[in-house]
C-alpha cells in the first residue's frame, strides 16, 4: 500500500494531516486491527482532471480493534499516473 503514495501525498484523518508514505502508513498501522464488512462496501470511480488520473470514493462499515459496533466510513482517493 505504501507504494501508492508519493512524498507529496496527504492523508487527512479527523482533521489531522499526515504527509508522505511513511507518515500515512504509520497512521494506518496506529489504528490497530481494522475489519471491514465487504457487503456494505461501495466504490464509485470517476475520471479526474485528465486521462492520467481518477477520483475514487469508498464508503462502508468497519470495526477498529475489538469494538462491538461497526463505524461508518468514507474515503476519497485521487490516483494520478506518474509514469
Amino acid at each position: 500500500l505504501a507504494g501508492l503514495y508519493q512524498p507529496t501525498s496527504v492523508l487527512t484523518f479527523e482533521g489531522t494531516k499526515f504527509e508522505g508514505p511513511e507518515a500515512i502508513m504509520k497512521k494506518y498501522c496506529d489504528l490497530g486491527e481494522v475489519a471491514h464488512n465487504v457487503p456494505m462496501l461501495t466504490t464509485e470511480v470517476q475520471m479526474s482532471v485528465n486521462a492520467q488520473s481518477m477520483l475514487i470514493f469508498v464508503t462502508g462499515q468497519l470495526k477498529i480493534g475489538a469494538t462491538g459496533n461497526p463505524l461508518l466510513f468514507s474515503q476519497v482517493f485521487q490516483l494520478v499516473s506518474t509514469g
